[in-house]
């Protein structure tokens, strides 16, 4: 008869019996394929041992055929019994495996019972698989995966059916090769017939070979004539029909799509199909909301493609796993490249080595034909390795990189994609990891892209033993910044918060932790600053797409650069620097961010973002061209107060064109607001191009306030002089002392009846202004999380009474550069939140919050203490600063903001 297949998808019997057996653990129903994980809320966070059981009766035409129980993947370990008998084991969580289960059948009936280990790593419970010699990917970050995640079935077929396909193309010559492997030796001569349909469903090839009595694989060729080529513009998918004839009967057949699709490395660039490449790529830990490992629906999966190429992306990283196969279908189809990784292991031992070389020949074996797939990773960030200090390691990984590309020649290959202090060994490709919150940490970003585009010497073992042409294109293959998600979004059918919003509290001193979100919003006042928790939810994206963009701008600015990789395509549980949230709804800059992320891109490189009335922007830019053809017949507008149009001659694909400085008159205002320069490229009258740049335009300074000032620091009063303070004699007859220091001396002025402003720029306590019990100091940012280069931090200011002179906000933006804090007020509570804290940073799911400005009565009184650094530059070259200190020295002198909300007045009743 011929091949036929029963789904066993669905309902099957469950028993969990812990992590170690026997155990009088209850019978429940669980859905086949998912982690048990996903199911049950008691197991959300356990591995273990659990059983599966399900019957089925075969049907009767199947008798005299063998039967064949196949299972997607099961994590980690799955030992398959048959009606009572021990047919199988598989270890390894991420690869199908199958038995021949015929002689093991009573009378058409299955009784099938799996029993899963996923190992906790205790050796005690798992001496041969702790869990850290098992490849487990991002498992040790979401939280374990238990049980059958992919789908299972029956097949019946002939013994010596065909279990491999390996699909070979050549764009340049149109050759297609077909690599067979069978269930066992061919029984008899059999007729293999070849078949090649092309995209548009008609045959452009067909072969029939003959293959001989005993044959355990062989190989099959075919051509085609001016093959289209497979790329994310134009995914040309073609389909390989195989079918195995015997006696003139066809007793089985298998298909698989492939495309012909060619990278290649040239001059430090990537080239796909023969044409210079950009990638512009994001992370994607491919987990889903209620899932977690296993799509809910191939719908879901192309719904996130489709977005993630609205965005301009033309490429996903999909890390550490290998996943369920319908992603790559859709990535096939819908014309995105995937950037594959072996999953991680703990560390490293001759075991958990050999475990990780069979899971990466089984995921090329299983994924091989996907024309998406064009590069492979096999260690990130020196993730259970030491390459560092480990020369067998490096060694190791420089043979496994070795084999895989002579396994598969058609794909690029990266040995370690390095996070500082690691490196390459040996690798296609020189990528490196950084991550930098922007503003605040801007020019280290931009030292960072500098030192990538000279080929830093870091980016290569420094022990003597790395190979590399020195031509390996560079790519900045994780950088990213957070946006939090809308977390009524996010809840089930049933309006409950997800699962692992219970989750991440082990992470970064709980900053990670997302239940409560709201409730903080609310204890910290922050409704008080935005409003509503939705105003500050669209805040943080839009803050999000800055920082990404100032990123991406800074590295298309640098020619050497080839591509990079956003950390995120979707949020994943608690990490929440996705492009879009864990079920896929979009950010709040959806609509333009492809405008950065694009093949080409106007790159402007604003230096500053706040300007006076009457200044003239002096703007250097730069045109950068990714792929494809050269660009001819341009034209650049400039859209502002005096529109220009600039006049560009043909540029490269794989260049950045330098148009110099252009200067930009600004008006005369007289007040404060957020302006906007726009950009269009135009080729032929057609927009190809656009970018906008914002920037802060004060009116010109007023006289300053007619207030005495005086510092105990000499270089303090020269700055008060330029910006145009009267200066008192001495701290006595001073209507505000600013200070650089707390002294005794202050306090007892301040304590006195005096006015003081403290601008701190070292550590230190901030008693007795504040009571000893409450701890509240100054501490620097560095090395703590309040610097957000991961966990990005939010930082605002209340801009409200003296602070309406800045514009924008309320969240701190790049206007602010020059005055970023490197210090942070701790301590503060909840009633200083309510109205003395007038500017506050909080990180993550808004954990930590701590002061930046802070106003507090003391004795007869009152200090005003903030980090802001507003004598950093000269006095009125930055009109934040000038405009911002202002503000300062006025509520010290006590010229408050008008109450928000007016009292309540009492009324007879």
């Amino acid at each position: 008869m011929k091949k036929a297949r029963i789904s066993l998808d669905g309902i099957w019997e469950f028993q969990y019996l812990g992590s170690s057996a026997p155990s009088l653990a209850g019978k429940r129903n669980i859905l086949v394929p998912s982690p048990w994980q996903a199911q049950f809320p008691d197991l959300s966070m356990r591995g273990g041992v659990a059983v599966y059981r399900r019957s089925v009766e075969l049907p009767n035409e199947w008798a005299g055929a063998r039967v064949f129980l196949h299972f997607g993947a099961v994590f980690h370990i799955a030992h398959v019994f048959v009606n009572g008998a021990l047919i199988g084991s598989h270890v390894g969580g991420f690869l199908p495996f199958h038995f021949d289960i015929t002689d093991n059948l009573s009378s058409g009936r299955a009784d099938i019972e799996v029993r899963v280990e996923s190992p906790t790593d205790d050796p005690a419970e798992f001496p041969h698989t702790p869990f850290a010699e098992m490849p487990f990917g991002k498992q040790s970050w979401y939280g374990p995966l238990s049980g059958i995640w992919q789908s299972v079935f029956i097949e019946c077929n002939v013994a010596d059916r065909v279990t491999c396909l390996r699909v070979g193309s050549d764009l340049d010559s149109g050759d297609v090769s077909a690599q067979l492997r069978f269930e066992r030796a061919l029984c008899c001569r059999t007729d293999a017939v070849l078949e090649v349909v092309g995209p548009d469903g008609e045959t452009v090839a067909t072969t029939r070979t003959e293959l001989a009595l005993g044959a355990e694989h062989a190989t099959i060729r075919a051509h085609v004539m001016s093959p289209s080529p497979w790329s994310p513009d134009a995914p040309n998918l073609y389909r390989l029909r195989l079918r195995m004839i015997r006696n003139g009967e066809v007793l089985d057949e298998k298909e698989a799509s492939f495309g012909f699709r060619k990278i290649e490395t040239r001059g430090g660039k990537l080239w796909l199909n023969g044409k210079p490449f950009y990638l512009r790529a994001a992370l994607d830990q491919d987990y889903y909301p209620d899932t977690i490992c296993t799509p809910p629906s191939l719908e879901f999966i192309e719904d996130r493609f489709r977005k993630a190429k609205e965005l301009g992306l033309n490429a996903l990283r999909c890390h550490i796993k290998a996943p369920d196969p319908r992603y790559y279908e859709a990535a096939d189809r819908l014309g995105l490249l995937i950037w594959a990784e072996l999953p991680n292991g703990g560390y490293s031992t001759e075991r958990s080595r050999e475990r990780k070389e069979t899971t990466l020949k089984g995921i090329i074996d299983r994924d091989g034909n996907h024309p998406s797939i064009f590069c492979w990773t096999l260690i990130n960030e020196n993730w259970g390795v030491d390459l560092v200090h480990d020369a067998k390691h490096r060694a190791w990984l420089r043979r496994l990189y070795l084999w895989l590309k002579a396994y598969d020649p058609t794909r690029l290959v990266v040995d370690n994609s390095p996070l500082a202090p690691s490196f390459h060994v040996q690798s296609d490709l020189a990528d490196y990891h950084f991550y930098a919150a922007i503003p605040d940490s801007r020019h280290d970003w931009d030292r960072f892209v500098d030192a990538l585009a000279n080929r830093g010497d870091w980016l290569f073992s420094p022990e003597g033993d790395a190979v590399t042409t020195g031509e390996e294109p560079l790519l900045c293959s994780e950088f990213g910044n957070w946006g939090l998600p809308d977390p009524e979004k996010l809840n089930d059918g049933d309006g409950r918060e997800p699962w692992w919003f219970e989750t991440g509290h082990d992470w970064g001193e709980g900053v990670m932790y997302p239940h409560g979100v709201l409730n903080r919003f609310h204890d910290w006042s922050l409704d008080r600053v935005f409003g509503g928790f939705a105003s500050f939810i669209e805040a943080t994206q839009w803050q999000q797409y800055r920082a990404l963009k100032y990123q991406i701008e800074a590295m298309r600015r640098r020619p050497e650069i080839a591509g990079y990789v956003i950390t995120e395509l979707t949020d994943c549980h608690w990490e929440s620097n996705g492009l879009l949230d864990m079920r896929s709804n979009t950010r709040a800059f959806h609509d333009v961010f492809h405008s950065v992320n694009a093949d080409t891109v106007i790159v402007p490189n604003l230096e500053r973002a706040a300007f006076w009335s009457g200044e003239t922007l002096r703007l250097p830019l730069r045109i950068a061209h990714g792929g494809g053809e050269a660009l001819e017949g341009l034209t650049l507008e400039i859209l502002s107060d005096w529109p220009q149009t600039i006049a560009i001659a043909r540029i490269d694909a794989a260049s950045v064109r330098d148009l110099g400085d252009i200067a930009i008159p600004l008006p005369e205002v007289d007040k404060p607001a957020m302006r906007r320069v726009s950009f269009h490229l135009r080729a032929g009258g057609k927009v190809i191009a656009r970018n906008d740049i914002d920037f802060a335009l004060h009116p010109a300074r007023k006289e300053a306030p007619n207030a005495a000032l005086w510092s105990p620091d000499p270089e303090v009063r020269v700055r008060l002089q330029g910006l145009g303070y009267r200066l008192a004699t001495g701290m006595s007859d001073a209507d505000v002392v600013v200070a650089l220091t707390s002294t005794a001396e202050l306090a007892a002025h301040v304590r006195g009846g005096g006015r003081a402003l403290l601008l701190p720029d070292e550590e230190g306590t901030l008693t007795p202004f504040f009571p000893h019990w409450q701890n509240v100091r100054v501490v620097a940012r560095d090395g703590t999380l309040w610097r957000g280069d991961w966990a990005s931090s939010f930082a605002w200011l209340r801009r409200r009474g003296v602070f309406r002179g800045l514009p924008g906000g309320p969240l701190i933006d790049q206007t602010f550069d020059r005055v970023l804090p490197t210090h942070v007020i701790s301590g503060c509570n909840l009633l200083d939140f309510h109205a003395r804290v007038h500017a506050a940073l909080a990180v993550g799911w808004i954990h930590k919050p701590v002061g930046l400005t802070v106003e507090r009565n003391y004795g007869e009184g009152q200090i005003v203490i903030s980090t802001f650094r507003v004598l950093r530059d000269a006095p009125g070259a930055d009109p934040t600063a000038a405009t911002l200190f202002d503000a300062l020295v006025a509520i010290a002198l006590n010229h408050a903001a008008a109450p928000s909300v007016q009292p309540a007045k009492l009324e007879s009743a």
